[in-house]
């Protein structure tokens, strides 16, 4: 029992004398000289990585939240996996974040599970929304390190979840982590950084490769490629060559009201993606679910919105599932254009029996704007007018002429719309 005492006391030593718990006490005494009531609170508190000055109070300061995912993985004999201070160390050492004084100071926030990507759900994304909300004023900005699967999920539910976001939150991660010599890991965390501490862009984004896209715009398109994803029905907001473009008639307007988080979205919703062929009979089953099981259904339909007109059984299955108030809404399976439900019959047909058009929508953005909403308890006619409206930009609803307005430092080309903001939100919920 000795022994095994001392061993523990001299691991608890080994760990306090490590370099990351002495930028764990720097960032302690940045902040106030904050005293850590617990080993807990210690250990979940964000560290310092990058070089600082206290008495510089000009530089802008970002957030990273470690989610997991590829980016922070290192080599092992048994393949990739992460290693407990790997990150924090490879961007403690990395010259574009310290050597430059327009750089932010960075902390970093490690989940103490590191997640893969498949394995985030809204319990996920609603820590993430509470860390953002308890740092909110510390930081200019936030970028979030995420595994590239399920991004755009992520991505599309905190721009619902954060109502009111006056700073960017920047989602970013890498097909080939720090650890291998040829990777895309070290770009999109710098790029995203430099993006995080700008104020001018009030949402939550994507960064992946070049691209700064609207999250809930985002879809993953590539498993392999370091041009994964794309805005498929949206021009990206910001575009990286040997200059950063950023489009600032696109972006989202300053909020008005201070930051409002929500901490739940639905999770009861099933997604239909139809094949040519397909046997109908679950769908009656669908209908006759217990109560509360089931709030929501996504029919993934053929291009504009199409389902075979043939099958009656359908439409009656639809019109039941509508009739038990589950809601139900249709997206195209096309990766751009949108659900036309007055072009085909069928359509037509969908729409009468209660189908509500999810117009360009993405897939993860339309699943996580339903989860969100169904959680808000709102009347009939407020939740079908923000279903079909845009309240994050999320869908589109008119765009203007653009001009390009060359001002600021040499490496960013800003970009502004003669006639004004035409973003499409008309309202907050």
């Amino acid at each position: 029992k000795k022994m095994a005492g001392r061993s523990i006391l001299s691991r608890f030593r080994q760990r306090f004398a490590s370099p990351f718990c002495a930028r764990r006490t720097d960032f302690a005494k940045i902040r106030n000289k904050t005293s850590f009531r617990s080993f807990s609170e210690w250990r979940n508190s964000p560290i310092r990585v990058t070089k600082h000055d206290e008495g510089d109070t000009n530089r802008t300061r970002v957030l990273i939240i470690y989610t997991g995912g590829t980016i922070g993985m290192s080599s092992t004999p048994y393949g990739l996996k992460p290693i407990d201070g790997y990150l924090e160390q490879k961007v403690s050492e990395m010259d574009e974040l310290n050597a430059y004084s327009n750089m932010p100071l960075i902390d970093i926030l490690r989940w103490d599970e590191l997640l893969d990507s498949s394995n985030m759900d809204p319990g996920s994304w609603a820590l993430l929304a509470k860390q953002i909300h308890k740092y909110y004023f510390d930081y200019d900005g936030f970028v979030v390190l995420h595994g590239t699967d399920t991004m755009s999920y992520t991505a599309s539910a905190l721009s619902f979840m954060l109502e009111n976001l006056g700073k960017p939150v920047i989602l970013t991660g890498s097909q080939v982590p720090f650890s291998q010599v040829y990777n895309d890991a070290r770009r999109n965390l710098v790029v995203s950084t430099i993006f995080a501490s700008m104020s001018e862009i009030p949402e939550v984004c994507v960064f992946f490769d070049t691209q700064l896209m609207r999250g809930n715009r985002s879809s993953k398109i590539d498993s392999v490629g370091f041009n994964a994803f794309t805005s498929p029905n949206f021009p990206p907001l910001a575009t990286l060559s040997s200059s950063i473009t950023i489009r600032e008639d696109l972006l989202l307007p300053q909020p008005r009201k201070s930051l409002k988080v929500h901490h739940n979205v639905k999770s009861s919703i099933a997604v239909l993606h139809l094949v040519p062929g397909f046997h109908d009979g679950f769908l009656h089953q669908l209908s006759e679910v217990e109560k509360g099981t089931l709030a929501g259904v996504i029919l993934h339909l053929y291009g504009t919105g199409n389902a075979p007109s043939k099958k009656e059984s359908f439409l009656k299955a639809i019109q039941r599932i509508h009739d038990q108030g589950i809601i139900v809404m249709a997206v195209s399976q096309c990766l751009r254009g949108s659900v036309n439900m007055e072009a085909y019959e069928v359509g037509r047909r969908l729409k009468d029996v209660g189908v509500l058009n999810g117009g360009d929508l993405t897939l993860e953005a339309a699943s996580t704007k339903l989860g969100y909403l169904l959680s808000r308890n709102l009347s009939e006619d407020v939740f079908e007018s923000a279903m079909l409206g845009s309240i994050r930009g999320e869908r589109t609803e008119g765009v203007e002429s653009r001009r390009i307005i060359n001002e600021g430092p040499p490496f960013l080309r800003r970009v502004d719309s003669a006639a004004g903001d035409k973003t499409g939100v008309p309202y907050i919920i």
